[in-house]
């Protein structure tokens, strides 16, 4: 019988295979512990190759033991093993995953291994929940468009108005209510109209589109204005990144709208933090095949955002802000959502506010 070198005993010849594999691979050897993980496995569990080979599965995945009994299973029955999902816990934040495992047979048939096979379901999940509130804003969107319509005729009524009226008075006091009267008008004639956005969104003009030059083109127009004070702006653009097939109006309304925020939340002092990656770790599966993603990270470090308003944040008509119309952060997820991206609030330790877009990267850019 042929003897089978021992897994990990040196630099197999399908290293550099598992390397580039997005998934997490595991390799265990007959005795359960681990033999090999790619960079991959590295990352999304938090422990390094060095400090993995030679560990037990059941070490290894101890606040996961699910994971630990499937390579467990798997070895002792000899045959393939799948599990649709649950949650790893094997790094500082819980993540969701798929998993997988096969033995490893030798020329006899006989299990002298098994690979387990992990698949980060963040993105996926995310997605999911962009979809679900997508379909929200657009149930509310139609209920919108009736109102803005019905809306709009009395206020253009009651503009015309005041305005025959104030040209008709002469009295400084009553000639400021009528200017008030005109210019709330317009502030709810604003406020209709993204309603109507909400309800009928334009449709995209899709093109590839370097993300860079927007976010570059919307801090240059932001740093002019008189909110910005004594910001201190750092960003981190990876320049690798791919571009983005989208529409770059919109795009440029959603960052503008997000540095925006942080800008007002900062109140003229602090920091405001942009960063570019590539999500190597995500990908989605279509027919046409790998959809990969790059991240937009907003960031300042500012009051933060309560615990108790992060659920609502993108839920129409909800503000943080005292004259907020609560449209801005619903008409930004529309965007996202229909470029077939995600936005989404990631809480900071300490003071301040994140900010995550994903979107994907354009047909042909490296899938």
């Amino acid at each position: 019988m042929a003897v089978s070198p021992p897994l990990g005993a040196s630099r197999p010849p399908w290293a550099d295979v598992l390397a580039s594999i997005e998934d997490a691979v595991i390799v265990l050897d007959a005795t359960g512990a681990i033999a090999d993980l790619n960079p991959a496995a590295e990352q999304l569990t938090g422990v390094s190759a060095s400090q993995a080979v030679g560990m037990g599965a059941g070490e290894l995945f101890r606040a996961s033991p699910w994971i630990a009994e499937l390579a467990r299973g798997t070895l002792a029955e000899g045959t393939a093993h799948r599990r649709s999902e649950g949650r790893l816990a094997a790094r500082p934040d819980d993540v969701p995953v798929s998993a997988s495992c096969a033995p490893i047979l030798d020329a006899d048939g006989a299990p002298r291994g098994v690979v387990l096979v992990l698949h980060d379901l963040t993105l996926q999940q995310t997605l999911e929940v962009t979809t679900r509130r997508a379909d929200r804003l657009t149930a509310l969107g139609t209920v919108a468009s009736g109102l803005a319509h019905e809306i709009r005729n009395p206020l253009g009524g009651i503009k015309g108005a005041a305005q025959l009226l104030r040209g008709a008075l002469t009295d400084p006091e009553l000639l400021r209510c009528a200017d008030i009267i005109i210019r709330e008008v317009e502030r709810l004639d604003g406020l209709v109209e993204q309603l109507r956005e909400l309800a009928t969104p334009p449709r995209l003009q899709v093109e590839p589109v370097n993300i860079h030059r927007v976010l570059n083109d919307v801090l240059a127009l932001e740093r002019q204005s008189p909110r910005w004070g004594q910001i201190t702006l750092r960003t981190a653009f990876d320049p690798s990144l791919p571009a983005v097939r989208g529409d770059r109006a919109q795009l440029t309304q959603v960052f503008l709208n997000l540095v925006k925020n942080a800008v007002e939340a900062l109140g003229g002092t602090g920091q405001l933090a942009v960063s570019t990656r590539l999500e190597a770790r995500f990908h989605i599966r279509r027919r046409s095949g790998r959809a990969r993603f790059l991240s937009v990270l907003i960031e300042d470090n500012g009051p933060g955002i309560s615990e108790d308003h992060q659920a609502q944040l993108f839920s129409p008509f909800f503000s943080t802000k005292p004259r907020g119309t609560g449209l801005g952060l619903a008409l930004c997820h529309r965007i996202v959502s229909e470029h077939g991206g995600t936005i989404a609030h990631e809480p900071r330790r300490g003071r301040g506010t994140c900010f995550r877009v994903t979107l994907p990267v354009s047909d042909g850019a490296g899938q």
